[in-house]
């Protein structure tokens, strides 16, 4: 069927070499938009990943982290290219 499209993808990306302070986008290309998604890491350090925002077919991922005493974004700069993400994406 000619323009068909999954209506539930599953992507895993690496982070960016170098964070920047609001998160980073990772476009969903086998979707034509995205109604929404849910991520996980696979990580031993205790990052937290939550999409910020869905525009179209990309979304915007905002990583936390835990410092043993509190959650916060992570410092721009930060360099998340070792670490997996999971996203489980759907359209409409």
């Amino acid at each position: 069927m000619a323009g068909y499209r999954k209506p539930v993808i599953r992507k895993k990306v690496s982070g960016p070499s170098s964070y920047s302070t609001g998160g980073f986008t990772v476009t969903i290309g086998e979707l034509e938009s995205v109604a929404g998604a849910v991520i996980t890491v696979e990580s031993s350090t205790f990052y937290h990943p939550q999409i910020a925002s869905i525009s179209g077919n990309t979304i915007k991922v905002i990583v936390y982290a835990w410092d043993g005493a509190a959650v916060s974004e992570i410092s721009a700069g930060t360099d998340l290219s070792g670490v997996t993400f999971h996203i489980l994406a759907w359209s409409d």
